[in-house]
């Protein structure tokens, strides 16, 4: 049999993992799911430990989602002696009403489910992304008109904005700024909470705004020298 030619990669492809890459040694983790049901989800348990509250935002892009697509992963619930109870899928379960839904049934005893519940959505959370796929992913999307998802949607760009905008800030150099061997800077923050207030500072230190990007807020620096210089020319103008 001829050696089979190695595919070659695309730039992409190059500096993201493949599924060869990833091989690791199998590792026995145990399997708690014990069954799988579509039950209905007026039967589910809540469980009475529930952290996680759900804003009516959450439930509208939720909603839509589900009225669009529908299910595409199950809820997650534990056997008790009165029935089911849910460790995650709470706000599925209030959508759905008296609808059937896919239940993925395990058989933890409460302290183990007490971890899940605490641990399942703050683990997902830990997750990083990758910019340039998350915009490229974002771009195949097309919305309906609801509003919620939409707002989501408009969060999750704005989110990149910012960042882009903090990874620039990260290199901006102050002119006469730059710190000098044996030197220390001691920093005075203060904070504009309204566009007036901040317009009013850097017109009286003679400071020029910087444009404002997405939602971040703006920064500017001043060498303490300039400011008493300042102060001291309003206090002789008073």
């Amino acid at each position: 049999m001829a050696a089979r030619r190695p595919q070659r990669r695309t730039r992409h492809q190059a500096d993201t993992p493949t599924m060869v890459d990833e091989v690791r040694p199998a590792i026995a983790f145990r399997d708690r799911v014990v069954d799988f049901k579509r039950v209905k989800a007026s039967e589910l348990r809540a469980n009475m430990k529930n952290w996680r509250i759900h804003p009516e935002s959450q439930k509208g892009a939720l909603g839509g989602v589900l009225k669009e697509i529908g299910f595409v992963g199950a809820l997650v619930a534990r056997i008790v002696p009165d029935g089911l109870e849910l460790l995650d899928g709470h706000l599925r379960q209030d959508l759905a009403g008296d609808a059937e839904v896919p239940v993925l049934i395990t058989d933890l005893n409460d302290a183990e489910a007490a971890k899940v519940l605490a641990t399942y959505d703050p683990l997902t959370s830990m997750a990083l992304h990758d910019d340039d796929m998350l915009r490229s992913l974002l771009g195949e999307i097309s919305l309906d008109d609801n509003a919620e998802l939409r707002r989501l949607m408009a969060d999750l760009q704005d989110k990149l904005v910012d960042e882009e905008t903090a990874g620039e800030l990260d290199d901006f150099e102050v002119p006469g700024m730059a710190l000098q061997p044996h030197e220390h800077y001691d920093y005075l923050v203060v904070l504009a909470t309204t566009s007036q207030e901040w317009n009013m500072i850097c017109e009286k230190l003679k400071l020029v705004p910087e444009i404002r990007r997405g939602r971040m807020g703006t920064c500017r620096a001043i060498r303490a020298d300039r400011l008493l210089e300042a102060l001291k020319a309003a206090a002789v103008k008073a």
